[in-house]
């Protein structure tokens, strides 16, 4: 063995009496062990996957030895055949095994270790002493009187090999940087290992089971204990993300992977279970989630935003065209359902030009804010007053006949008469056309009759308002 640490001892009653077989047997538990400690020490797959092919390339030829002996025997041919079907059966699963990628999986490596030492047990202490009892007496084959079975049972050596295929079991996964626990078919929980009791903080050797959920987040009590009575009713193989308590205080995101344990005869013997720590990948996770949230928010920000500033004039304040085309689209849906008057009024100030090349544009813009205060400040909260373009508004008057729109009119024309600059010497006039909507009439026409009742009012000399004598 070189110095490696043992899984299976040898011992005295696996000798059959045929000196050249017993070494070779030997031979096999030491490549077992070989095998064991690779799994044990963290070997890369590699390397175990070439132990495996040793032990059945081994296996190979001491079965190819021993059926020579097997010849010489007194045993039947029907027993002989079964002999020999059982070398190729192992051979055949030690390649299959040796086919498999999960083989550093605690829960894998631990019943293929069973499988071996199970299996050269029960083949040495049955099979083969049945060949050394059978073997016809010549000098050198034989060195144990037919019959001996030394002071152990063939059982009493069984319990024994399985025993130390426990304790492999659990050196192994004491090891193991995953936490993993064991159950039996009751959900007792028989066994948990190091890393369990140290992240959890508590004594080994504890007896806890399965729906025992004290160290389990409150909040993922309820959820944990039916997955888990879930699998128990119907063994089959699932996944439950947890928080389970730290020993330090505080929780630890665990994700937990369970799986069915089932012997040989397809009998349910319980659960294992292997889980990691995803603290660190749920930290993560929730920082990024509260970084999205944070981003969404600011993004509808900036989009409520933006879609203000495209409603709204940036130089006054108050809706633009689009808000004007959108809303009066409404407003003339409102008038056709409930058949009450709708009227627009198109304010133009005079002679706007004269200012903006006589005082400058910084000037003008200022004229068009106090104007278009002036005519919020002498409307209903509830009138449309956008800014059409340059020097042009259109005051929409929602349940306001033809008559009052023109008295409206006038307020408007005479209050932007009253504005006054300090820094200018200069008189502000507007002009003002108003039309009635009629029914059936879309905005577009609706606008430009406002729009022709503006141009008369321009024609007629300006400062002053015109009704579109259409309506």
């Amino acid at each position: 063995m070189g110095g490696l640490m043992q899984f299976f001892y040898w011992n005295p009653s696996f000798e059959i009496g045929i000196p050249s077989i017993d070494v070779q047997h030997r031979r096999l538990v030491d490549l077992i062990n070989d095998l064991a400690t690779a799994i044990t020490d963290g070997g890369e797959l590699p390397q175990v996957e070439t132990l495996i092919n040793e032990l059945s390339d081994y296996a190979v030829r001491h079965f190819a030895d021993e059926e020579l002996i097997l010849e010489r025997t007194t045993l039947s041919e029907a027993e002989k055949t079964r002999h020999r079907e059982s070398h190729r059966g192992f051979v055949e699963k030690v390649r299959e095994i040796a086919a498999r990628d999960d083989l550093m999986s605690a829960d894998v490596s631990e019943r293929v270790l069973e499988f071996l030492i199970t299996w050269l047990v029960s083949h040495i202490l049955g099979s083969d002493r049945k060949i050394a009892n059978a073997l016809e007496s010549r000098s050198g084959d034989c060195a144990r009187p037919a019959g001996d079975l030394c002071e152990q049972s063939v059982a009493q050596v069984l319990i024994n090999a399985l025993s130390e295929t426990e304790r492999r079991f659990r050196l192994i996964s004491d090891y193991a940087p995953a936490i993993i626990w064991v159950c039996d078919p009751s959900g007792r929980r028989t066994y948990v290992n190091r890393a369990w009791c140290d992240f959890v903080g508590v004594e080994e050797g504890g007896d806890w089971t399965v729906s025992d959920t004290d160290h389990v987040h409150p909040d993922d009590r309820l959820a944990y204990a039916r997955r888990i009575a879930e699998v128990l009713a119907e063994p089959n193989p699932t996944e439950i993300e947890y928080r389970l308590r730290r020993a330090g205080g505080g929780w630890g995101w665990l994700l937990e992977r369970i799986l069915p344990r089932i012997d040989t005869n397809g009998a349910f013997m319980g659960l294992v279970a292997s889980a990691v720590d995803i603290t660190a990948i749920k930290q993560s996770e929730e920082v990024l989630a509260r970084a999205n949230h944070d981003l969404e928010q600011e993004v509808a920000l900036r989009t409520a935003e933006l879609e203000r500033l495209m409603r709204i004039d940036p130089l006054t304040g108050i809706g633009n065209r689009r808000v004007l085309i959108e809303k009066l689209s409404v407003a003339i849906d409102d008038a056709e359902r409930s058949d009450l008057p709708l009227t627009a009024i198109f304010v133009d100030l005079d002679h706007f030009k004269r200012i903006n090349d006589a005082f400058g544009h910084p000037i003008g813009d200022r004229v068009l804010v106090r104007v278009a205060a002036s005519l919020r400040a002498n409307l209903r909260d509830d009138d449309l007053l956008c800014r059409y373009g340059g020097e042009e508004f259109v005051i929409v008057l929602d349940r306001v006949t033809g008559e009052d729109a023109w008295r409206i009119a006038e307020r408007l024309r005479a209050a932007i008469g009253r504005i006054r600059l300090r820094d200018i010497d200069a008189v502000v006039s507007a002009s003002a056309g108003i039309a009635v909507w009629r029914p059936g009439e879309g905005a577009d026409e609706f606008l430009a009759r406002a729009d022709k009742a503006l141009y008369r009012a321009k024609e007629a000399g300006r400062n002053r308002c015109i009704m579109d004598m259409a309506a």
